[in-house]
């Protein structure tokens, strides 16, 4: 079977068994990236109207055949299946699409592989000025992709904090920050990984680059809750003070983390360090996983 992909994350692309087929007409392409988004067959009336809105339906109907053929010279077979009344892609054609494999791996996983595959918005720098339905379609979907996008970079970045992966989430929770420099929930998510990573000073810097854009951009301070993740006292990433006790002979070297009840007893291994432990950033993590539950005691 033929494979027709399609590149629409980022300026569209097109390739026909892996070799880039060149659309100099925009409507073309247009035409196919709405047939291949529509994913069901689109009746003619709808496509003609969507590019074509100024033209009367006679001349539409016209313009659409001559748009049909450019294609099927363009890629050198038949890759509309035409009838009376609808268009849809052929059915002996393999489609891939960027666009439905991203949602795909939002849903399914894993939400990495969702995230390395977009690669830019959905269909930028491609428009068509006269064709405001279209624009309007490629809009609401290029909004509903980021929106899709941000929501599994969030998952991604409390998923690796947990599992103690804070530097990989410092880089996902930057590139959150970019995609919306005013929303303090972003800025929220690079400060506790940071926090998390152990860098307070990256935190801090953070904090003061939320507070001067709202202040710049918008008139406002920052929410309380984002100011509060620095002015608390950090469980998850300031090592707390060792103690020392002996009890019947034997020498023990004691913290204790958060607060109880209940009491956490974490016993080690034949070789530990309460004060090495720290300088692991999955078991800072995971202490400040636990701690959240209650007293943990590391001796």
């Amino acid at each position: 079977m033929e494979r027709l992909t399609f590149r629409l994350l980022g300026f569209p692309e097109f390739r026909m068994n892996g070799r880039r087929v060149e659309l100099a007409l925009r409507k073309a392409a247009a035409l196919l990236i709405f047939l291949a988004e529509a994913d069901r067959p689109v009746a003619r009336e709808t496509a003609a109207t969507l590019l074509w809105p100024e033209a009367d339906e006679e001349t539409a109907r016209a313009r659409l055949r001559r748009t049909l053929y450019k294609i099927r010279v363009a890629f050198r077979r038949e890759l509309v299946a035409a009838s009376g009344t609808s268009l849809s892609l052929h059915p002996a054609v393999s489609v891939e699409i960027d666009s439905k494999a991203f949602e795909y791996a939002c849903d399914r996983g894993p939400l990495e592989t969702a995230t390395n595959t977009y690669t830019s918005d959905f269909l930028a720098g491609f428009s068509l000025p006269d064709c405001q339905e279209f624009e309007e379609w490629t809009f609401f979907r290029r909004e509903a992709l980021r929106s899709r996008l941000t929501h599994a970079l969030e998952r991604l970045i409390e998923t690796q904090v947990t599992a103690g992966e804070a530097r990989t989430a410092v880089v996902h929770a930057t590139r959150l920050v970019g995609l919306d420099p005013l929303s303090e929930s972003a800025h929220r998510h690079l400060i506790r990984a940071n926090l998390a990573a152990g860098d307070r000073a990256a935190a801090e810097r953070q904090l003061e680059a939320c507070a001067r854009r709202l202040r710049d951009e918008l008139g406002v301070p920052p929410d309380p809750a984002t100011v509060a993740l620095l002015q608390e006292p950090s469980k998850a990433t300031e090592t707390p003070r060792t103690r020392y006790v002996e009890v019947e002979g034997i020498h023990l070297a004691y913290q204790t983390v958060g607060n109880g009840p209940p009491d956490i007893v974490l016993v080690p291994g034949f070789v530990s360090h309460v004060e090495r432990i720290w300088e692991d950033s999955r078991c800072r993590s995971w202490i400040a996983a636990v701690s959240r539950i209650g007293r943990l005691i590391l001796f």
